[in-house]
């Protein structure tokens, strides 16, 4: 396992060790040790740094035994960590099992992994027998909570916020010299502080083209304004299409309300920035345009999730509760 981004050697020596232990513990294989390959690498007088091409990493398998030899790297993709692996089939040159799996926090990398070798030992020798062990371990029961029904229910409310934060269409309808423009929007309400691309008919290839960026200032019912900036050349005229981008959002951690464990908001909290991580109408980032606050309380199996949204200014643009049964 190798670190790429903001993950540490630390985190892929964790990665590695929760690959090793499920594998094992899964009682299908038996994991040639790290120590042993390095013993063979310095014996044959292979490279041990850097990166080695498939052919020497097969011929390492095959130096040590090994059916098959397993790569991997953990990375980071804006607030969340992402887990490949990749498996090498030594008598056929193949690559047997290539997945990529992506978690909220550090906290869930050993998890991840471990959801990523049971994956792993499916592909490569079929669905292992169920056992009553096994069923508990991939529940991941917690304390009062089950941690794949708080991933539902995180799920459930990112896709609550999606809905009401549809992608927006709008057109310029009067832009200004000193780099403002009125506009309006054909449905759905945009919120200020929202960004827009500016595109329309280009005069010289007579194609449709991104012509600069627009900035909501003030919106209502009746109209609406912004400024704009220009892309180089762009000659930006009224009747241009306004089409709204990602949106930066931020999730602070969620408190705990009556009746839930502080490690239930904790995890939901993880959860919903992966959730959202993965929807194309928001993006992470730490200069948020919008950060999400909520609560999760109740007792188990009547829980509800209460989010609202707010702005730059302080201002709460939206509010979401939905029920939940973990």
């Amino acid at each position: 396992m190798t670190a790429r981004g903001n993950a540490d050697a630390d985190m892929a020596s964790e990665v590695s060790d929760a690959l090793t232990d499920q594998l094992v513990g899964d009682g299908r294989f038996r994991v040639v040790e790290r120590q042993q390959i390095a013993k063979v690498m310095k014996e044959q007088m292979l490279a041990q740094s850097g990166v080695m091409s498939d052919e020497v990493q097969i011929k390492v398998a095959q130096l040590v035994g090994a059916r098959w030899i397993v790569l991997g790297t953990v990375g980071t993709k804006g607030r969340s960590y992402v887990i490949s692996l990749r498996a090498l089939d030594s008598t056929s040159a193949q690559v047997a099992f290539a997945e990529t799996l992506k978690v909220g926090s550090d906290e869930q990398i050993e998890a991840g992994a471990k959801q990523l070798a049971r994956r792993l030992g499916d592909k490569l020798l079929g669905p292992a027998p169920a056992s009553a062990s096994q069923a508990a371990a991939s529940s991941e029961v917690l304390g009062d909570f089950d941690a794949a029904q708080v991933k539902d229910g995180a799920q459930a409310a990112a896709r609550s916020l999606a809905l009401r934060f549809p992608k927006l269409t709008g057109r310029i309808l009067n832009a200004l010299p000193n780099g403002t423009a009125s506009c309006s929007f054909d449905s759905g309400e945009p919120f200020k502080g929202e960004f827009f691309e500016i595109s329309g008919r280009d005069d010289v290839t007579e194609q449709e083209a991104r012509k600069g960026w627009f900035l909501l200032s003030s919106w209502s019912r009746s109209g609406c304004s912004g400024r704009i900036k220009r892309e180089a050349g762009g000659n930006i005229e009224d009747g241009d299409t306004l089409t709204s981008t990602p949106l930066k959002i931020s999730i602070e951690a969620v408190q705990p309300g009556p009746g839930t464990q502080p490690e239930l908001a904790t995890l939901l909290a993880s959860e919903l920035r992966a959730a959202l991580d993965g929807m194309p109408q928001f993006q992470l980032a730490n200069d948020p345009q919008l950060t999400a606050t909520g609560r999760v309380s109740g007792p188990r199996g009547r829980r509800s999730i209460d989010l609202q949204v707010i702005d730059k200014s302080g201002n709460v643009v939206q509010k979401v509760s939905v029920p939940a049964s973990f």
